[in-house]
């Protein structure tokens, strides 16, 4: 962040000249998933609750042999690869999780990661998340894929069981069939050291799996644990080789799960990080030639309430009246920190009694739930370089996929993109100007494409 500490401050994304807003609601649902609102952002096709990459004619929870290839949906991963650009993805979540999943695979089911969650009378129709990640395409054909997720693909050699998701029941280890199939260019890191290492002028593809679950909050990352940055600027680094352009997305994930568990410190650190991520990423591509775009998949139950004065701590009270008790400037509308705030006997819990400098202190929620829901406002939309004018105003979430697509000259409107463009994208130049960048911010996620 730029500028003064406080309300002044600028993240780097601020500074872009255009902003619009994105409606997120999904086809059956007003408040969605991210699922649902990650296959609009990639596919341009609104889709239902919780399903991934299929069409709204899909039925969550049940695959349909005959009917539900014809309702797969190709996205900006497809187009991008159909028009020889390379592809890469990093993400601070599972690589199977639903907003990575979006980009490349096809379930009724975005729980459906691993073998061993599919149920039985489903296996012969669909395969798992994981198993589309490694065997088919896109997934299969993607350049650099960074991020957690271990025991969806059999890598993990954690004997606990997955506090979130899914282990393998196949007894496959598909990072290391990868590797197998991929020849001596492809290669498989597990650790930061690792991914540091990688001699990229010897790699054409890199799979970098980092913790058997998500990659623990930038607050408590291990050192064997890369940084968001560290993964982007990797993956830009070594993608930036290919002369005919490339697209990386990027997640911070992170950003949600804080969220749901009412951890508001922790959020707000993991937006930071996504933050700083979008900045190398700006920093190392130009302007005048690379579409920067970051936006969110959808919103929180999270509320900035009260009259703090000035310069007060955004993590502290919203009131300075002692005939009052005080109240955060920051609350949920929902979710586990009822119970933090609350005895068992439904009176309030003095907020003095609480730690509350811990990175896992939940924040005060007004109504008991397991985990915070996601929010149906509209979302902003940042964008910066050539065509970044398509993203003003206030459209469907599913019309960035379609404004990428024309910006750079591939997929469903790359008919219509303007020949001056189309000479620009298919330029012979290896600097990595010629990219298209895409930055998701709150359930974090960015793409480049060039």
């Amino acid at each position: 962040m730029q500028g003064r500490p406080g309300e002044e401050s600028i993240m780097s994304f601020e500074r872009f000249p255009v902003v619009g807003l994105a409606k997120t609601y999904c086809v059956d649902r007003q408040v969605p998933d991210s699922a649902s609102t990650a296959t609009a952002l990639f596919s341009g096709v609104k889709a239902n609750y919780y399903t991934l990459g299929l069409d709204a004619t899909a039925t969550r929870d049940h695959c349909d042999a005959a009917g539900d290839p014809g309702r797969r949906l190709p996205s900006l991963a497809t187009w991008a690869q159909e028009a020889g650009r390379h592809v890469g993805l990093v993400t601070t979540t599972r690589l199977t999780h639903a907003t990575p999943a979006a980009l490349y695979s096809h379930s009724n089911s975005r729980d459906w990661e691993c073998d061993g969650a599919v149920p039985a009378d489903q296996r012969s129709c669909v395969k798992d998340v994981a198993r589309q990640l490694v065997e088919d395409s896109p997934g299969a054909r993607l350049r650099v894929v960074l991020g957690g997720g271990a025991r969806q693909l059999g890598d993990s050699q954690d004997g606990d069981d997955a506090v979130d998701g899914c282990r393998r029941s196949d007894g496959r280890n598909l990072a290391a069939e990868w590797l197998r199939l991929g020849g001596g260019r492809h290669r498989v890191v597990r650790t930061a050291h690792e991914l540091h290492a990688v001699d990229l002028s010897r790699t054409d593809y890199l799979l970098g799996v980092f913790a058997p679950d998500h990659i623990p909050y930038g607050a408590e990352r291990l050192p064997q644990h890369p940084s968001l940055v560290n993964m982007t600027t990797t993956a830009i680094s070594l993608l930036d080789r290919h002369p005919a352009g490339f697209l990386l997305v990027v997640e911070g994930g992170l950003i949600d799960h804080a969220h749901h568990d009412n951890y508001a410190r922790l959020a707000l650190q993991e937006a930071v990080e996504l933050e700083r991520a979008v900045a190398a990423v700006v920093e190392l591509t130009n302007p005048d030639e690379t579409l920067v775009v970051v936006t969110a998949d959808h919103s929180h139950a999270f509320t900035f309430n009260g009259y703090p004065p000035r310069g007060n701590d955004v993590l502290g009270f919203a009131n300075e009246t002692e005939d009052m008790e005080p109240y955060e400037t920051l609350s949920y509308a929902n979710g586990k920190g009822y119970h933090e705030h609350h005895f068992q006997n439904g009176s309030r819990r003095p907020v003095a009694e609480m730690d509350r400098s811990s990175p896992r202190y939940r924040h005060f929620a007004g109504h008991p739930i397991d985990s915070e829901t996601h929010g149906g406002e509209d979302v902003a939309v940042y964008a910066r370089g050539p065509f970044a004018h398509l993203l003003a105003g206030v459209f469907e979430q599913s019309y960035v996929a379609h404004a990428v697509s024309y910006a750079a000259c591939f997929g469903p409107s790359a008919d219509m993109c303007p020949a001056r463009a189309r000479r620009r994208y298919a330029s012979s130049s290896t600097s990595a100007a010629a990219s298209t960048s895409w930055a998701v911010l709150a359930v974090g996620l960015a793409a480049a494409v060039r």
